[in-house]
């Protein structure tokens, strides 16, 4: 079957699930998306030392993926998948959107976003905190990708995607098309709060959809009140980058109350997940964990791309549940279509195509489908180790590649998740089959023309205020 056909058919099989069951309002969905966070950061992950409360009873309360994957091991490119349900290579993104360098990676105005195609079901869209999908007017506004309201920023950075001016405390934050101005407070509650905020004033009569996309734990990180209270017995690094990972939790915890307390729970999907794996090597703070995997952010070895997974939507995801189905956020634009009842005029485009809702239902563990990964521009090259730079996985097996594919690398992931044991020359007929789908995927994406262009001098104050979104 192709992959069209495929796509297509999924799409009307979970429509036809939907319709056989009792009827329900169409869900309020929220997408909760943590920056760096790592996939040991958290108690349900099996994390002993940062206090999680409300993200672990979340996770009882729904589905926890223990084999959840991004499409990058860095934020840009990892974002444009979850937005279009596509890889980002179709899009010529393969790094971070950096305003440091003349080589600019974002969205075009003629992708066709999750918000794009739930607005036109008839949600309400909105958008809360870090977009880093290309700023104007190089790339579209946010309210021109699907969304009905903005309060967030565009950089990949609090308060500024120059990391000489960026900040955690007291923010500048963009409403809407407006000017950005200072909001006081850490990032984290000021982007708690505009969620709340759209929770109580949404218009009445439209289901939601609510990205709420933290900057936390990204660095810069600052120092926090009553820190020591529960980690004294850590270092002032470890300190903050613990509390910076509560302050999440406290966040969550918010938005989950206020779902109760409106009324709204039993009709939200929430999901949560990372854009990618901790940041452990360039800042002070840089504390995230990505145990018991291996590797980190900018590195496809497991911990820069498999992320916490876990999805609630009570009386339909069954709770308590956890899952080694193999999963990712391509997954999400099909699964949040479903939800919605939408159609999706791009289907047959879709690089994802499952609803997750459905393959839990049903127990299906998608194990036989490949996911890719790729990251060839290295931005911590000379500073960190760097994995090959592209990786495919199908069933239990991850196969990495050079980018002339001379070099390989096999890992069993069902006894090496931590990847130390290569097994390639000992398996060279499990290389045979997984290496021309790696050439063949990467083959069929626009010409990549190589890595960003020449650094860029930070401008003053004065002349970045002059930046399209401070008119």
């Amino acid at each position: 079957m192709k992959r069209r056909d495929f796509l297509l058919s999924a799409c009307g099989a979970a429509a036809s699930f939907a319709s056989a069951q009792p009827a329900r309002r169409r869900p309020n969905i929220i997408m909760i998306l943590c920056d760096d966070l790592g996939y040991g950061d958290l108690g349900c992950y099996g994390n002993r030392i940062i206090h999680t409360p409300n993200i672990d009873q979340f996770a009882r309360e729904g589905a926890r993926f223990t084999q959840f994957y991004v499409t990058s091991p860095v934020c840009s490119p990892s974002r444009a998948a979850i937005m279009t349900g596509r890889y980002p290579q179709w899009f010529g993104i393969h790094s971070a959107d950096v305003p440091e360098t003349t080589h600019r990676m974002g969205l075009p105005a003629s992708a066709v976003t999750i918000g794009k195609v739930l607005q036109s079901a008839g949600y309400y869209t909105a958008h809360i905190g870090k977009w880093h999908l290309g700023e104007p007017p190089d790339f579209p506004h946010p309210l021109d990708m699907g969304f009905d309201y903005f309060f967030g920023l565009m950089g990949g950075r609090p308060s500024s995607s120059w990391l000489q001016y960026a900040r955690s405390m007291d923010p500048e934050v963009v409403l809407n098309r407006e000017r950005p101005k200072v909001y006081k407070g850490h990032v984290t509650d000021v982007e708690t709060e505009g969620a709340l905020d759209v929770i109580e004033k949404r218009p009445s009569g439209k289901p939601l959809f609510l990205n709420l996309w933290y900057h936390a734990p990204h660095e810069p990180l600052a120092p926090m009140p009553n820190q020591a209270d529960l980690y004294k017995f850590w270092s002032g690094p470890e300190q903050v980058y613990y509390q910076t990972v509560t302050g999440i939790d406290l966040g969550v915890g918010r938005i989950l109350r206020k779902l109760e307390e409106t009324g709204m729970a039993r009709d939200t999907l929430v999901f949560f997940t990372s854009d990618n794996g901790p940041e452990t090597h360039n800042f002070e703070y840089s504390r995230g964990a990505s145990a018991p995997l291996k590797g980190m952010k900018s590195q496809v070895w497991e911990g820069g791309i498999r992320m916490p997974g876990i999805l609630r939507w009570p009386g339909v995801v069954p709770a308590n549940l956890v899952t080694r189905t193999i999963a990712g956020t391509l997954d999400l634009f099909p699964t949040f279509a479903a939800a919605a009842g939408a159609r999706i005029p791009n289907a047959g485009e879709l690089d994802g195509g499952t609803d997750l809702v459905r393959a839990l239902r049903r127990k299906d563990e998608l194990a036989t489908r490949p996911l890719f990964f790729e990251f060839r521009f290295p931005q911590q090259r000379g500073v960190i180790p760097q994995s090959l730079p592209m990786a495919v996985r199908k069933g239990r097996w991850k196969l990495f590649t050079s980018e002339d594919f001379q070099k390989v690398a096999l890992y069993d992931l069902d006894t090496d998740a931590g990847e130390e044991n290569d097994i390639a020359p000992a398996r060279a007929a499990v290389v045979a089959e997984l290496k021309p789908l790696l050439v063949k995927w990467r083959a069929g994406f626009p010409e990549y023309k190589g890595p960003p262009g020449q650094k860029v001098e930070t401008p003053p104050w004065e002349e970045l205020e002059k930046r399209y979104y401070h008119e």
